[in-house]
């Protein structure tokens, strides 16, 4: 998920196919001998994603003085001894009550989400990175000999969600009744998952997301030069270990919180296909357009639009009786620091 299996090319610039057929017929045997994905609607992700979750033992926290003046690097520790790494960024000390956003971002963005997130935001912002600790660019073949890892750490990465959410809420200075989960781009099916493992979260906001993983992928694929029947094939095969991240099949679990969702009306990245189905599984939620390419980095204004607009909408959502803190009282981590 979100790993690019990049198809080689010549010096004369021709897509050589011999590595794209390999990984296809791997897929495409995956997609034979595993259950039939027509059945995933009948499968319980709980029980594949479960396993890998466990929680918030310890928590590190380092100043990064050269990423802004109160960034930090937390390491969270788990019970079970899985590490999780994320940047903070606490909201503005002017601002009374302030929400906070755990936020997973693009998969090329990790954790410097955070940095992306205006200095005068009203919320605090934990961004947490991806599992993978590999190559983000992988050729047909790599892909095909690291798929036990990656198909490991897909399956983890809502653990690694709602380890930092409950890292969260457990620290000093964070109220427990006001965390938004974040997803943006392919870190929204992880954020859904991740809903599974964690009560704590009082809203859900999409940016730039999809349901129906597999049009996404074989879209993807095509986009990446492969041919349209072996980017079908190979899009197959890998719904045979994404399918516990698929957006239609948890979209119930958000059903009791306020979702915000986000999208460009002529993105690019995400088939439009997939960007309906997705508000289709969230019937409830609240939905915002907006024009031009799917979100970048690079994008610094229309990062700005749009934390203006999730801290409007979050401020709107909240209930109209004061002191709801004090009801969800958090076990406090251990803090070296």
């Amino acid at each position: 998920m979100g790993l690019s299996a990049e198809a080689p090319r010549d010096d004369n610039g021709v897509v050589r196919t011999r590595e794209t057929m390999r990984l296809t017929i791997l897929l495409l045997a995956l997609a034979v001998t595993a259950p039939c994905l027509a059945r995933a609607g009948d499968r319980d992700p709980t029980s594949v994603l479960k396993p890998y979750y466990s929680p918030p033992l310890r928590l590190e926290r380092r100043p990064v003085p050269a990423m802004g003046a109160r960034v930090q690097r937390w390491v969270i520790i788990s019970a079970r001894g899985d590490t999780v790494f994320g940047l903070w960024r606490p909201a503005p000390a002017r601002v009374a009550r302030p929400w906070t956003a755990v936020l997973l971002g693009g998969f090329h963005t990790g954790d410097r989400a955070a940095l992306l997130v205006p200095n005068d935001t009203l919320f605090n912002t934990l961004a947490v990175n991806w599992p993978w600790r590999g190559k983000r660019k992988l050729t047909p073949a790599e892909f095909a000999l690291q798929l036990p890892a990656i198909q490991r750490a897909v399956q983890r990465t809502p653990a690694v969600l709602a380890l930092g959410v409950e890292a969260v809420a457990q620290s000093r200075g964070v109220d427990a009744s006001r965390i938004v989960i974040v997803g943006a781009s392919l870190g929204v099916p992880p954020v859904l998952a991740a809903l599974r493992l964690t009560s704590v979260p009082a809203a859900v906001v999409l940016v730039d997301g999809g349901a129906d993983l597999e049009t996404m992928i074989r879209a993807g694929l095509e986009r990446e030069g492969w041919v349209s029947g072996a980017a079908a094939l190979s899009a197959a095969g890998a719904m045979q270990w994404l399918w516990p991240l698929e957006p239609m099949l948890n979209a119930p679990v958000a059903a009791r919180l306020p979702v915000l969702l986000m999208n460009s009306a002529s993105d690019e990245r995400v088939p439009r296909a997939s960007v309906l189905k997705l508000q289709e599984s969230l019937p409830h939620a609240t939905i915002r357009w907006r024009s031009g390419p799917h979100l970048r980095p690079s994008q610094k204004d229309v990062f700005a639009r749009l934390t203006l607009e999730v801290d409007a909408w979050l401020r709107a959502t909240e209930p109209a009786a004061p002191g709801a803190a004090a009801s969800r009282p958090r076990a406090a981590l251990t803090d070296p620091h």
